[in-house]
């Protein structure tokens, strides 16, 4: 019990700044930014939408688990969802931050830095393009227009936002509270789950895995969406399986995790409709799979990607 909540403690005290700064973004989109302004910073071809939205993280660094509020309010204001999914997936791991901390966790073995950048960009390119190309016009859950006139109580009674900027605060902070509510609960109960798991499954049990390729890919994906750790962090907890896993399986781990895990998992629940979440998950699974195992079947391509001199 004194691991549990150890555990429990740490993941809430490591993510809750975060999804409290993921509401305030989401508030602020929507109190600041018209849709016609989004619309109009996208490029508005498929492939230029995509490479703009996988980059946006560069200059707007956010964890993955403040995302789900900024995802909503960006399909709400009328981007396009795989847009949006593509800003959610990519965000947590194309950033400055992450770039740091993973070199410092591999100071040993930098490339790694290029190994998870390069293979995160590729696979949300791959899923973007995937989800792009399925026929559903609603994602939200609920519905497009019933997620944005159920997103906040106040709304109801105030279907314009104010024109002056006090009122625009005012409406802001509405919303960022409301938001703040309804993403919290879900990550008390993903966190409780995170913890649970980690003190029921031995870390040691997954070394068995790291000899066959397949395994250790697959183990170390189902790893990182068990403990669900922050994409600040996570390069900390795979170093230690440098000397044990192939390159191959650690970079699974590091792309895998920021795009899914226990928490997260929740609350794209509450923010898209179940099936639309059920094949992301499988999109994603499935070419983070394969993008990782290119690195552990085809190294010389990978050597070639990764002769950049950090």
């Amino acid at each position: 019990m004194q691991e549990f909540n150890t555990i429990f403690l740490s993941i809430i005290m490591e993510a809750l700044p975060l999804v409290l700064v993921g509401v305030f973004v989401s508030a602020a989109i929507h109190s600041f930014i018209p849709p016609e302004w989004i619309q109009r910073l996208l490029p508005r071809t498929r492939f230029g939408g995509i490479i703009a939205a996988c980059l946006l993280g560069l200059i707007l660094p956010l964890c993955e688990c403040g995302m789900a509020p900024v995802v909503r309010r960006l399909i709400q204001k009328g981007i396009p969802p795989y847009i949006a999914i593509t800003f959610m997936l990519s965000a947590p791991i194309i950033n400055p931050l992450v770039v740091w901390s993973t070199y410092l966790a591999f100071s040993s073995f930098p490339s790694m830095v290029i190994y998870r950048m390069a293979g995160a960009f590729l696979s949300v390119v791959i899923i973007a393009f995937i989800i792009s190309s399925m026929r559903q016009r609603a994602v939200l859950a609920g519905g497009d227009l019933a997620a944005t006139q159920c997103c906040s109580h106040h709304e109801h009674h105030q279907p314009h936002l104010p024109a002056n900027f006090t009122g625009r605060i005012r409406n802001m902070l509405y919303h960022a509270c409301d938001e703040f509510f309804d993403m919290g609960r879900f990550l008390l109960i993903g966190s409780f789950l995170a913890a649970l798991i980690q003190v029921t499954v031995p870390r040691l049990s997954l070394l068995s895995f790291g000899q066959e390729p397949i395994y250790a890919v697959g183990g170390m994906m189902g790893f990182a969406f068990l403990i669900s750790v922050c994409s600040q962090a996570d390069a900390f907890i795979a170093a230690p399986f440098l000397e044990h896993f192939t390159t191959g399986s650690l970079a699974a781990f590091l792309i895998f995790g920021p795009m899914l895990d226990v928490k997260n998992t929740i609350m794209l629940f509450t923010v898209f409709k179940p099936s639309f979440v059920i094949k992301l998950v499988l999109v994603i699974t499935a070419v983070v799979f394969a993008v990782s195992l290119s690195m552990v079947y085809l190294p010389e391509v990978w050597e070639v990607i990764c002769r950049v001199p950090l």
